[in-house]
């Protein structure tokens, strides 16, 4: 079983939208689960809507996350708070892969040090564990897309191929069981090259 944390300090970055986009991306071959850590509780209230993965309900874990790691899933797909907690230590010690998204913006990028220097701290620790940075909301055609891209490469997290675009499918995706029920294809082959990814790391 591995685990996969999706992990920013800053909301607005599109942590719930990928979580259930991969795991019901994922579901379609694996036994999937969702956990969502984050008081907002975004993908909580959204749980009934969700058709093909588990939801699991924190409280059953809050004090020994370490229980998560004997559940009998393929796969599970962690949400967090859109702000640093200590959680996020001992998350990030129990995940197999921490994916970071981030906006195509200087403001996001250099927020996202921080959590960067969590994940470096677990990864020295332990170095089984992986991590990656993608490019979330990408709007096409503009210059600044490989101006951040530039200053990811200088960042001490590996960035990944795929970009994941500004689309109002991903938004509508949380309440229609993901983008796969729309007719987006785009949408689709970029999480599908996303989750596609994250695999590859994982075996790396």
């Amino acid at each position: 079983m591995k685990i996969i944390t999706v992990s920013h300090q800053k909301g607005g970055v599109g942590k719930t939208s990928l979580t259930v986009n991969l795991a019901l991306c994922y579901s379609y071959e694996l036994k999937v689960a969702v956990l969502d850590i984050d008081p907002q509780g975004s993908l909580n209230s959204i749980a009934q809507l969700l058709q093909g993965i588990d939801v699991l309900d924190y409280n059953d874990y809050k004090g020994n996350l370490s229980k998560l790691t004997s559940l009998e899933y393929d796969l599970i797909l962690i949400d967090t708070p859109p702000y640093l907690t200590n959680i996020l230590n001992d998350l990030f010690t129990i995940s197999d892969f921490v994916l970071v998204p981030s906006k195509v913006s200087y403001v996001d990028i250099m927020a996202v040090r921080a959590t960067i220097a969590m994940i470096e701290d677990v990864i020295k620790k332990n170095p089984q564990i992986k991590a990656g940075l993608v490019l979330d909301m990408v709007k096409s055609n503009t210059t600044i897309n490989e101006e951040i891209t530039e200053l990811v490469k200088g960042l001490d997290i590996k960035l990944l191929q795929t970009t994941i675009g500004d689309r109002v499918s991903f938004t509508r995706s949380l309440i229609i069981n993901g983008v796969f029920e729309t007719e987006d294809e785009k949408a689709k082959d970029e999480i599908t090259s996303l989750a596609r990814e994250i695999l590859l790391e994982l075996k790396s």
